[in-house]
């Protein structure tokens, strides 16, 4: 048996590795496409109406569950903004309960606290990213919840609960 050696020169080999990654790159958006550029990885959702505008902005806060019944989420009306998020903590699943005064959700379990102003972010506390943000859609005084960005705590997939 006869070994042969191959010569390649750096300009080659750098060649080569950058057709490579542009491959492993573009393979997923070519995969996925573009049908639903603003909805989580996970798809699948139904649009749901979730409640009122009208009673929201009255209320400051709307209690509902999204994707399924066993996911509890809240919608908040704050800086003239309809927000809408999981209320379930990402570090070990509490619910959180929404302070209104700090525009807070905060996790009575663990103390971990996320701001609702800023996308669910998280403040302090042992969770390690934000609460899973619901996707809206308003449409006159009618609020729908179209999809999840972020996995609710202990799901593999946000519709299989």
């Amino acid at each position: 048996m006869e070994i042969v050696e191959i010569k390649q020169t750096r300009r080659e080999f750098f060649k080569f590795s950058a057709l490579g990654l542009s491959a492993v790159v573009a393979t997923p958006s070519l995969i996925a496409g573009d049908a639903h550029p603003t909805m989580s990885v996970y798809g699948g959702y139904i649009k749901n109406r979730i409640g009122s505008l009208a009673k929201l902005k009255k209320a400051g806060e709307l209690d509902f569950s999204y994707p399924d019944e066993n996911a509890l989420c809240k919608a908040v009306y704050v800086n003239n903004e309809v927000k809408a998020y999981s209320i379930i903590c990402t570090h070990k699943g509490c619910p959180t309960v929404y302070n209104k005064e700090k525009t807070m959700f905060e996790c009575p379990c663990h103390f971990t606290k996320y701001d609702a102003r800023k996308d669910g972010q998280m403040v302090i506390g042992h969770a390690t990213g934000a609460l899973p943000r619901v996707l809206l859609e308003i449409s006159g005084d009618d609020i729908f919840a179209i999809g999840v960005d972020g996995l609710i705590f202990g799901r593999i997939n946000n519709n299989v609960g």
